[in-house]
């Protein structure tokens, strides 16, 4: 009998000749994570020797459908029934799922369950104790302590993506959305503060932070408001806050060209606040050569918010914090066009604020 920490995917199996490489990405960036050796056995990967740590590690990993405790043993139902009985203890109502990943097993799953239930006196219940058995050529594996993951693809298999990052809750948990999609994706920040270094000592760097332990190597770009506020200072105010959008577009494009990103993200919501109506977002979104990712534009407040505490994040990202959103008008125009927005950057010279804003760049990798 050998004690483990079992591994599932789905959607990597079904990868027909590409989910060797799928599985290898997957493998290489659990490694990362934790330092320990991984095998892979039929579907699944497994660790020994892990730690309770691992396994929370793990969970966030994506690529990983569910992960486990088990324990492997010979392939005898006398040897099922005495580990089911250590593992549950007085429990009674459970949740067994039987797998035979070895079909020429004799027994089906159903006399497994019925077995097992009967030697042991259990009751089968949805909501009970979940217990996964696997059959496997020369082994069971019994799986218990299930938690769900993240699912998806493993990071590296879907390019690199730059993600919007004001710190708040939607552009929190938008990249999130991505990364359990296989991209590798780093942040943009734009800083109002006096400083980069006065950015870094709030909510941005702790939840960056955070965001890193879904994704290790994830670099954060902070780039400077002041050339953009003094400029808007010539334009009316009501097309500020979609010109600063055009702004944060443009500014990602153009580190995009440098740093060969694929795509760009956002966490815009169609019409959830005045300067995301779907005029203002053709506005600002016209002539960027690059894909631009909404993983939330059907979705309402609610919903995200729902996505924040599941992943941890909402308490950080309601945290007070000046953001230069907070900083522009209360009032944005609901239906600007792209006359207009292409009139007020001539104006405000957007090619030089670029510029001069991508001088003051600074890179911190977490």
């Amino acid at each position: 009998m050998k004690k483990i920490l079992s591994i599932h995917y789905d959607e990597i199996a079904l990868k027909g000749k590409q989910r060797g490489y799928f599985q290898g990405l997957l493998v290489k960036n659990i490694k990362n994570r934790i330092n320990k050796p991984i095998k892979a056995v039929e579907s699944r990967l497994i660790l020994e020797n892990y730690d309770k740590e691992d396994l929370q590690k793990i969970k966030f990993t994506p690529g990983v459908s569910w992960s486990s405790e088990a324990y492997i043993i010979d392939r005898k139902i006398e040897q099922l029934e005495e580990l089911l009985k250590k593992i549950l203890g007085e429990r009674k109502n459970v949740n067994i799922d039987v797998k035979r990943v070895d079909k020429s097993y004799a027994k089906t799953s159903v006399e497994i369950k019925e077995q097992v239930a009967k030697e042991l006196g259990l009751r089968f219940d949805k909501n009970g104790e979940k217990i996964r058995i696997e059959i496997m050529k020369d082994s069971f594996i019994i799986n218990y302590s299930i938690e769900k993951g993240m699912g998806g693809l493993p990071i590296g298999s879907s390019g690199r993506l730059l993600a919007l990052f004001s710190g708040g809750i939607d552009s929190t948990i938008a990249p999130i959305e991505l990364i359990k999609r296989g991209s590798k994706v780093d942040l943009l920040h734009v800083y109002a503060l006096n400083s980069p270094d006065s950015a870094l000592n709030g909510k941005i760097n702790t939840i960056a932070g955070k965001l890193s332990e879904f994704e290790s190597g994830l670099n954060l770009y902070l780039v400077p408001f002041h050339y953009f506020s003094v400029s808007a200072l010539k334009i009316e105010k009501r097309y500020e806050l979609v010109l600063f959008k055009r702004f944060l577009l443009k500014l990602a494009e153009e580190i995009s060209r440098d740093k060969k990103y694929m795509a760009i993200i956002t966490g815009d919501a169609l019409s959830q606040v005045a300067s995301q109506t779907i005029e203002n977002i053709n506005a600002i979104s016209f002539g960027i050569d690059l894909p631009i990712f909404r993983p939330f534009i059907g979705y309402n407040k609610l919903e995200i918010i729902e996505k924040s505490i599941k992943y941890g994040f909402y308490d950080l990202s309601i945290e007070e914090y000046k953001d230069c959103c907070s900083l522009v008008s209360s009032n944005p125009a609901t239906k600007s066009t792209q006359d207009i927005i292409k009139e007020l950057e001539d104006k405000i010279d957007m090619k030089k604020i670029i510029s001069d804003s991508l001088k003051e760049l600074k890179t911190v990798k977490f």
